[in-house]
């Protein structure tokens, strides 16, 4: 053989072992991949058989679990009831379910929740507290019968009130089915849901929040914790905007002022105990009335004051979604669906215990004796029933993609003002939710979506944002967003809509630039004419979402390069 040809042969060695080399390589990643969710897949569908029955918080706030086929208590040192994806129920009868609702949680899906499905780096995909129940019923029901290989149906069940996504405590559900079962009656008026509500709304039935407020219970020298129980009515705007009634009753227990060192460092924040009753539900009553006497509750970044929010959380451990608001107690009188009437307590959540034991012991000392007098528990005093939820194969086929899209959920900011903030839009994320991203309609692909840009960038600078353009889902680059309340306004409302409404109109104006840059099919050649000539303008009628078509649609074009 001459060289040449050696030299073809060994070439031709050479190429076949780099590909057998790189398909070994492929599959070793391959495995080494998907290896941890098939573990994680195959632990799940046979978790069935250990899963938790009963727990109870014991003082040390660790917990103790036993379950029907275990002789022994196990312990975990882990407290949250959402640990190991299960969920705590409270109480339940025939006709109702309590649940304890921990922060960081919605209770359904909703527009006003912002994201369907939290797909955060390092995070599982949210699951709210409808689902969560429902599935948890399903399991502890499941596991009372496995001996007998009997199939239960999944009851679905329905809320009888909200908790906002960073508050905790009671929530009241029922069996949705019960309405369907009498088709005799109008399910709309006499269903158990309707029933259950309407005895929650009476005036006999007292709802008792547990709040943590900066400030220490005075206000122009008056002195709340001197007052015993007070009562705040100012009208509170709904979802729809239309004023409405709303009387709150405060008790402030125990507070404490705010201290620095010699170095001027703050060793001890200004924050007070506060007891809350709302006599009716208006939407965010609690936490409006309590910023109204400028004692805003810790953690709301919506109508809270931002520095001490911000504070709390790089400098006291303050969870980023939580806000300091409990539902402790929910007494409703007897009805026709809970003839024996309800009074139920959910324990404190540890996160806000820890912050009154290591910033606030003395506030907690004194504080303890009406706790205990209003029925406020700080730890267990009974075993409860827990369940396991699951997380369905198409979200969690999501967050494996977005992890190999290295898509964190998080968004990148641009450029940030007092008014405004402008964040980098990733390509295949949506501005906002709405019936053009098909999310509402179809459940299907709902729970396949990314985090919107509205909720990354309300997580990320900690304030509520309105949009002032769109851009589409896969295309990408600066956004530009209103911030949607001013905290520290009076007339908070009217200024954030004013704010937008002046953007917006900056945005239209002749003045206003936007520069995209496009890759396109062609080569910069148009019925033989040479496109590649500089900025010149194309004038053509465009069709709005209506079909209407927009006779002044103007774009100015540069091709820069073909």
């Amino acid at each position: 053989l001459s060289a040449a040809e050696l030299l073809a042969r060994f070439s031709t060695l050479l190429l076949i072992i780099s590909e057998q080399l790189e398909m070994m390589l492929l599959s070793l990643f391959t495995v080494l991949f998907y290896m941890p969710l098939f573990v994680r897949s195959l632990l799940q569908s046979h978790s069935s058989y250990c899963s938790p029955r009963y727990i109870r918080l014991a003082p040390t706030t660790q917990l103790f679990i036993s379950t029907k086929e275990m002789s022994e208590d196990v312990t975990t040192t882990n407290s949250a009831p959402t640990d190991n994806r299960t969920v705590t129920i409270l109480q339940r009868g025939p006709k109702h379910i309590v649940a304890w609702k921990p922060p960081a949680v919605v209770c359904h899906h909703s527009g006003w929740t912002g994201s369907r499905a939290k797909l955060k780096r390092g995070e599982e995909p949210e699951i709210p507290m409808l689902q969560r129940v429902r599935d948890a019923l399903h399991d502890i029901d499941t596991r009372s019968v496995v001996e007998q290989e009997q199939q239960l149906p999944v009851r679905k069940v329905n809320l009888i009130h909200r908790l906002d996504r960073g508050a905790s405590g009671c929530l009241l559900l029922t069996y949705a089915d019960d309405a369907d079962d009498d088709k005799s009656v109008d399910s709309n008026k006499s269903s158990t849901t309707a029933t259950l509500i309407d005895a929650l709304q009476s005036p006999d039935s007292v709802k008792t929040y547990v709040a943590l407020v900066r400030g220490e219970g005075i206000l122009r020298g008056e002195d709340f914790k001197e007052k015993g129980w007070f009562e705040v009515s100012r009208p509170i705007k709904d979802e729809s905007g239309v004023e409405k009634d709303a009387t709150t009753l405060f008790h402030f227990i125990a507070g404490q002022p705010e201290s620095s060192d010699d170095n001027g460092v703050i060793n001890r924040a200004r924050m007070s105990i506060v007891l809350a009753r709302p006599m009716q539900g208006r939407w965010h009553q609690i936490r409006r009335h309590l910023n109204g006497i400028s004692h805003p509750i810790l953690g709301d970044t919506t109508h809270g004051h931002s520095k001490t929010n911000r504070a709390w959380k790089e400098t006291r451990n303050l969870p980023g979604e939580r806000i300091c608001l409990h539902l402790a107690r929910m007494q409703i009188p007897p009805n026709d669906e809970i003839p024996e009437g309800l009074d139920v307590s959910c324990p404190l959540m540890d996160d806000m215990l820890e912050m009154l034991r290591v910033y606030a012991p003395d506030v907690l000392e004194t504080a303890l004796p009406k706790l205990k007098e209003e029925g406020i528990l700080l730890d267990a005093d009974r075993e409860y029933e827990v369940g396991k939820y699951t997380i369905p194969e198409e979200l969690l086929e999501v967050q494996l993609k977005n992890q190999m899209l290295n898509d964190d959920g998080k968004a990148e900011i641009l450029l940030q003002g007092d008014n405004f903030v402008v964040a980098d839009k990733p390509p295949t994320v949506v501005a906002h939710h709405s019936s053009w991203t098909y999310t509402r309609s179809d459940p299907r692909r709902r729970w396949k979506e990314p985090t919107p840009m509205l909720q990354r960038v309300r997580d990320e600078t900690g304030k509520r944002v309105n949009l002032i353009h769109r851009l589409d889902r896969g295309a990408s680059g600066a956004l530009l967003f209103a911030f949607a309340q001013d905290n520290n306004s009076e007339n908070s409302e009217k200024a954030s809509c004013s704010i937008t409404k002046a953007l917006i109109e900056a945005m239209q104006s002749k003045d206003a630039t936007k520069t995209y840059l496009a890759l396109c099919d062609g080569d910069g050649m148009w019925n033989g004419a040479d496109l590649n000539k500089g900025w010149f303008t194309f004038d053509n009628p465009v069709q709005d979402e209506n079909g209407k078509y927009i006779e002044d649609c103007r774009t100015d074009f540069q091709f820069i390069a073909s």
